[in-house]
């Protein structure tokens, strides 16, 4: 299941198309939206804004091991907000969903996750960081410098990383306007990633070295009433 195909799932709405992407047109009374000229705050600004209806930690990879094969991964961790703000427990209005993948040029293996906030089965602290869902680790002592795992039914990966340069801020210094009528999400990327580690495949563990980048992106209300998605790609070079 797709990142898009996932997201509606957790927010779909009835005649979801004339109201955004799954809902994500609609009016985001209640949340807080994004603002032109925000200074950001790091650590804090890498972990949650539970305030937002929507947010994700999106990490890519390309890999490649000792026989120069090639590999993809991916880590994904998404933060929905039935209602805007954090509650202990099943009180909780935030809902969390991972999704993990390998690639070959042979084939796509993946799964998925899904959680409840305020139990402790999901959610992203800023300092040290730490992003999770069940056993899926994404954490570090801060986000140059991280350790990845993820677990399938017939794939497994850990895989270290350390950011070689600088954040990249999208759309005027991190704030991304999304349509002509203005919605906007808080959008910037880890593109400078060194990685090492290893990958379990039916066939085997291979040790893999390569590059990865890491989404950062956030907001309330990234559509108009008039758009029915996005399409989204990443060019490495």
């Amino acid at each position: 299941m797709n990142a898009r195909a996932l997201i509606f799932l957790l927010l779909g709405v009835g005649n979801a198309f004339a109201q955004g992407f799954a809902g994500l047109g609609t009016d985001a009374e209640g949340f807080a939206v994004p603002e032109p000229g925000k200074r950001f705050e790091f650590p804090q600004d890498h972990g949650a804004h539970p305030d937002y209806r929507i947010e994700w930690w999106y990490l890519t990879a390309n890999l490649t091991g000792p026989d120069g094969a090639d590999y993809g991964l991916q880590w994904t961790l998404f933060r929905s907000a039935l209602a805007p703000g954090e509650a202990e427990g099943w009180e909780s209005p935030q809902v969390w969903f991972g999704h993990a993948a390998v690639t070959s040029a042979a084939t796509h293996l993946s799964t998925e996750r899904f959680a409840r906030g305020g139990i402790g089965q999901a959610g992203v602290i800023a300092k040290p960081f730490a992003a999770w869902i069940d056993a899926w680790q994404m954490e570090g002592d801060s986000l140059d410098r991280l350790q990845l795992s993820a677990t399938g039914n017939d794939f497994a990966y850990d895989i270290a990383m350390h950011a070689e340069g600088p954040l990249v801020f999208h759309g005027a210094g991190g704030y991304s306007v999304k349509s002509a009528k203005g919605q906007a999400s808080y959008y910037y990327s880890q593109p400078f990633f060194s990685v090492e580690g290893k990958i379990s495949l039916p066939e085997g563990e291979i040790r893999v070295r390569g590059t990865a980048w890491l989404d950062r992106e956030w907001s309330s209300q990234p559509l108009a009433d008039d758009q029915n998605g996005w399409d989204w790609f990443s060019l490495s070079f």
